[in-house]
C-alpha cells in the first residue's frame, strides 16, 4: 500500500490568530512542519507541502528535504479546499494522506491503521462519537477528490465536509477505536492560537521526557 500512498501536509493557513505562519512557528527548537513532516516520512513515497498563495517559497526550500515537493496554493482564501485541491494535482500517488501542520503530536501508528483501511475506499475519515468527523486527518483516492473539488470550487462551496458527502465508498473509523494507537486522541490536537501553542509546549515536554 506504501507504494501508492503519498501525504499532503496542509502549511497554508492563514493563522489569523497566531499572527505568524504557524508551519514555521518553533516547537521543541524545531518548526511544527517538521514533527508531522518525521512521522509521515517513512510512511508514504511521496511528500507534497501546500503553502499559502502569499507564502514565501524560499523560507521553505531552505529547510525541506529534497523528496518533499513545495507546492503553492492556487486558489486563495478559501480554506483547506483549495490546498488539497492544488496538492493533488501534482501528486502521482493513488491515495493521500492528508494532514494540516499544526498537528504535531501524530502517532505514526494511528496512521498506519488509516492506512491499512485505505484500500478499495475512496476516503477513510475518523469519526467522533458525537458525529463530528476528521476530514484534515484522513486518507483519500486522489482521482475521486479532484473532480468533486472542482465542481465544488466552480460552485462557491469550500466545506472540505461537502467534498467528503458526494464521495462514494467512504470508511468511518470510529475515534473510540483508534484510542488503541493514540490513547489521548493526541494525533487530532491542532494548534490554533497562542493558548494551544502554549499547551502544546507544555505537552512536548512530557513527550520528550518519556
Amino acid at each position: 500500500m506504501h507504494d501508492m500512498l503519498g501525504a499532503l501536509i496542509l502549511a497554508g493557513g492563514q493563522a489569523k490568530r497566531i499572527k505568524e505562519n504557524k508551519a514555521l512557528l518553533q516547537l521543541g527548537e524545531k518548526p511544527l512542519l517538521f514533527h508531522v513532516l518525521e512521522k509521515i516520512f517513512d510512511v508514504t513515497h511521496e511528500i507534497v507541502v501546500v503553502i499559502g498563495k502569499r507564502d514565501n517559497p524560499l523560507e521553505f526550500k531552505l529547510l525541506l528535504p529534497s523528496k518533499v515537493i513545495l507546492v503553492q496554493d492556487k486558489v486563495y482564501g478559501q480554506g483547506p479546499l483549495g490546498g488539497i485541491f492544488t496538492g493533488f494535482k501534482r501528486m502521482q500517488s493513488e491515495y493521500a494522506l492528508v494532514t494540516p501542520v499544526d498537528s504535531p503530536f501524530i502517532k505514526k501508528s494511528l496512521l498506519e491503521y488509516l492506512i491499512s483501511k485505505a484500500s478499495s475506499a475512496n476516503a477513510v475519515i475518523p469519526l467522533w462519537p458525537n458525529g463530528n468527523l476528521e476530514p484534515l486527518h484522513a486518507i483519500y483516492r486522489i482521482s475521486a477528490v479532484i473532480p468533486a473539488a472542482k465542481n465544488a470550487i466552480i460552485n462557491g462551496e469550500f466545506q472540505m465536509l461537502k467534498i467528503v458527502k458526494k464521495l462514494r465508498n467512504v470508511t468511518y473509523l470510529n475515534t473510540d477505536y483508534l484510542r488503541r494507537f493514540d490513547k489521548k486522541l493526541l494525533t487530532f490536537f491542532n494548534i490554533n492560537d497562542r493558548n494551544d501553542l502554549e499547551v502544546a509546549r507544555n505537552l512536548f515536554k512530557g513527550f520528550a521526557l518519556k
